[in-house]
């Protein structure tokens, strides 16, 4: 685990030339029926953190895959 002071000397650095690089990825286009009354509470939830829906439900999506993976990892090498 990082020490406070790497945590610190970390975040207190002038914003040095940070940069974000995504990696292109295959896609395919889903259709999906939702039940109304959930997707309007998905649209509210994704209203309140500023995001479109599309992306909420990527979020949302990938939290639960990488949960679910992990699980399966944990399992496959406890056998």
């Amino acid at each position: 685990m990082y020490s406070y002071t790497i945590i610190e000397d970390y975040m207190n650095k002038d914003n040095e030339n940070l940069t974000l690089h995504l990696r292109p990825r295959i896609t395919e286009t889903l259709s999906l029926k939702i039940p109304v009354d959930t997707l309007e509470s998905l649209a509210k939830i994704a209203d309140s953190r500023d995001i479109s829906l599309e992306a909420l439900l990527k979020f949302y999506i990938g939290q639960g895959l990488r949960q679910d993976l992990t699980k399966h990892f944990c399992d496959a090498e406890g056998k």
